[in-house]
């Protein structure tokens, strides 16, 4: 099947393929289902939705994951916030470096 991305046909064709995904394959969120189509379709089109292969999939191309995916990702629970950032390659900055005060004379 070959969906070009960015149509409202091909919009509608994924909304409805996530939604005739069976009850085992797990709960698809609306946000998954909005922000994370074109992501599935580019990386990961080979595996099943809801799948475990899906998931390791979106984890192992999960730097080039959009923003809006893996924001979906953490908001459905399927990884942590941490997760998410430790797998972009994100650092936490934990304390801003302040300026040495000068010395009065």
């Amino acid at each position: 099947m070959s969906v070009k991305l960015g149509t409202v046909s091909g919009a509608i064709l994924i909304a409805f393929t996530f939604s005739l995904l069976p009850a085992i394959a797990g709960q698809i969120t609306e946000r998954e289902k909005r922000d994370c189509p074109n992501d599935y379709h580019k990386f990961c089109n080979d595996y099943g939705l809801g799948t475990e292969g899906l998931r390791a999939c979106m984890s192992r191309n999960i730097k080039k994951v959009s923003h809006a995916c893996v924001a979906a990702l953490v908001d459905a629970g399927e990884m942590t916030q941490a997760q998410a950032d430790k797998l972009k390659g994100k650092t936490k900055v934990t304390k801003a470096h302040k300026k040495p005060k000068k010395k009065k004379h």
